[in-house]
This record gives C-alpha cells, structure tokens and sequence, in this order.
C-alpha cells in the first residue's frame, strides 16, 4: 500500500519559517494553514500549493511525497529517534529536526503524531527483537 505524507512541517524547519510567515505570504487563513501542517487534510488546491513552494522556495514534492508501508515505518521511526534526541539534549540543533508523520491513504488521513507512549512501544519491541 502507498502513502501520500505531508511534509510541510519538514519544510518549514528546513527554511526557519513559522505558519505565521506563510499566512503572511500566501494569504491563506490560518485554519488552512494548520490543517495543512497537521496533514489534516484530503485534498489541496494548486494554486495553495503554489504559495507556499514559492515562499518556501521548494518545489511540490518536497511537501507531499509518495511512500511505501515500509518507508512509512522507517519514517515513523526516524521521527521518534528525533524525538528521543530533542528530550535528550533538550533541545538544541536536534530542534530543527521533525518529529511527526502526517500521511493520508484515499482521502483519509491519518497522523502518526510521535509521543512518549510511541517511544516505549518502539524500545520495548526493539528489546524483544534483541
């Protein structure tokens, strides 16, 4: 099964932008903004898209890209290291690093927000494994 994931959240820690530069920008409301960022979304229009790679200087694929159920995983994963290293080092230059997944599957989405419940599930398996 393939995934569409929604990194706009990436994006933004990548250029040092905040949602309220990209409402300034593009003048789209916050709301949308926010559900964009959040992948709370099923669709979004092109001209939408358009803003916000041209104030992000990015191109469509940066924000939304196509995985696997396996790259998902692997991403899921990453995110949760990122996690583990922003409450380790309290913060730093690991806060530049995402630490969500938002993917959407046929018009639903479904977002893997990183917790410290996800955290346990993934040492306890990784201890299982070993």
């Amino acid at each position: 099964m393939s995934y569409l994931i929604i990194e706009l959240e990436t994006q933004l820690l990548k250029t040092g932008k905040t949602s309220a530069d990209l409402i300034r920008a593009t003048g789209h409301t916050p709301a949308n903004i926010s559900k964009l960022r959040n992948g709370k979304i099923k669709a979004i229009r092109l001209k939408t898209l358009l803003d916000i790679c041209d104030e992000l200087d990015c191109q469509p694929g940066d924000i939304i890209q196509r995985v696997s159920e396996k790259e998902l995983e692997e991403l899921i994963v990453e995110r949760a290291k990122n996690v583990v290293r922003q409450m380790r080092d309290g913060g730093g230059s690991e806060a530049s690093l995402p630490t969500s997944v938002f993917a959407v599957v046929c018009g639903l989405y479904v977002n893997q927000r990183i917790s410290e419940t996800a955290i346990g599930k993934i040492k306890t398996a990784k201890e299982n494994n070993n």
